[in-house]
């Protein structure tokens, strides 16, 4: 190859790079991560991570790392890459409780937040309310035409922290322009995006306070994850007060949205392939491996940031202590030396638990599990009510505000009722 050639083919794949946060890429980017694949680590991402703000903050130049195995890499050695986001900590925003924590802090939180974070509390004690709460709203969009982002997918998520955490029910709407505002997807100006984050940090503030002062008075409180975050004690550790607050913000802006988006994503599978109502509804044992094979292949987290800590090689390529990297967990998934046909929608892929959605080591998610409770829960209330599902993803449209989650903005739809 000449040196033109080579120099030409490096300047369509820098400019590859430059063109990520286009609204055309960040709807459907996976083309795009195709073409990365075939390169080694290309430097000049200027994004932006959760809760900074486009516009007032200024981004560092990433290195754009797709492989699977590179991307597996940098998951794997967090004493390499680490994740106190030093763009995070100069904004406006919040940080994150363990997201941006490096070891050895991030093991004592991670094991208090387990202490909190129970089987029992997360899943035993809200299920019930959960399903009686999707069973209303979806008795209440039968048979109507509606956007399900904003219907249902929007609403469930958001609501669950709300009796997670104590909070009053009519506050969730808060809790999704907060979420959608922090987590860089929505098109919000950035003086909207300070004004949210100030919102919610100070929302939460005034929550957690009222919680120590009603236990300090001795007044019953709930057994909620904001009383099990002050109460939570490992080998004589505790979470402070502003810790408290972080871990309930954490809680709201890395769940809500999210899990909205994997919930509508679940329904654009729906609508592009019908027959998966009938396949589902006759056999519930698919829920699961349905649910898997969407969080792989469409899996709203698409990255996050890593401050090189040690001089490194990723696929040949030399990364100095120092730099920036971002990892994308979703180009990832649509590794075809993993997974094969990567853009098909195969349920029952033998190793359909290396998908990377929710992390790995360390920083796996810790609210995985919970993110699954309501999207089952969901799939089998619809499926019980309904007869089908109505709609056409040629009317829907995918988030273009921000290349940081995969999702609907709005999917029209309507849930037919079944006949009495």
């Amino acid at each position: 190859m000449s040196n033109n050639a080579m120099s030409s083919t490096e300047t369509d794949i820098e400019l590859l790079v430059r063109n990520m946060l286009s609204p055309e890429c960040i709807s459907n980017p996976y083309p795009v991560y195709k073409q990365l694949r075939a390169h080694p680590p290309v430097n000049g991402l200027l994004d932006y991570p959760p809760g900074t703000v486009p516009g007032v903050d200024t981004p560092y130049p990433a290195w754009v790392v797709t492989r699977y195995e590179d991307v597996d890499y940098v998951l794997r050695n967090p004493e390499i890459f680490s994740s106190e986001d030093p763009m995070q900590a100069n904004s406006s925003a919040p940080s994150l409780m363990l997201v941006n924590h490096d070891r050895p802090r991030h093991t004592a939180l991670r094991n208090l937040a387990k202490m909190a974070f129970t089987p029992k509390r997360i899943h035993d004690d809200i299920v019930d309310r959960l399903r009686a709460d999707i069973i209303k709203i979806v008795d209440a969009s039968l048979n109507t035409k509606m956007d399900f982002m904003v219907e249902v997918a929007g609403v469930i998520p958001a609501m669950v922290m709300t009796y997670l955490m104590g909070l009053p029910r009519e506050d969730y709407k808060l809790l999704v322009r907060w979420a959608n505002a922090f987590m860089v997807s929505s098109d919000f100006t950035p003086a909207e995006r300070q004004a949210c984050n100030e919102e919610l940090f100070h929302y939460f503030v005034d929550k957690v306070e009222k919680r120590y002062a009603d236990i300090a008075a001795g007044l019953e409180v709930s057994d909620d994850l904001m009383t099990a975050f002050i109460n939570a004690e490992y080998q004589g550790d505790i979470l402070s007060k502003e810790e408290v607050t972080l871990f309930c913000i954490t809680l709201v802006v890395a769940g809500a949205e999210t899990t909205t988006y994997f919930i509508g994503n679940l329904m654009g599978v729906m609508l592009e392939d019908p027959s998966w109502f009938s396949k589902l509804n006759e056999d519930r044992g698919l829920i699961r491996p349905f649910m898997e094979e969407c969080l792989r292949r469409d899996g709203p987290p698409q990255r996050l940031f890593r401050l090189v800590l040690k001089d490194c090689e990723i696929s040949g390529q030399e990364i100095k202590a120092g730099d920036w990297v971002a990892f994308f967990m979703a180009s990832a998934n649509h590794d075809e030396s993993i997974f094969p046909e990567p853009e098909n929608f195969i349920i029952g892929r033998k190793n359909i638990t290396k998908h990377i959605t929710f992390g790995r080591g360390i920083h796996h998610c810790l609210g995985a599990p919970l993110a699954r409770v309501e999207a089952e829960i969901m799939l089998n209330v619809i499926l019980d009510k309904c007869a089908g599902v109505d709609g056409s993803l040629a009317d829907s449209r995918r988030q273009s505000g921000g290349l940081l989650a995969y999702g609907f903005s709005t999917l029209p739809l309507e849930l037919i009722a079944k006949q009495a």
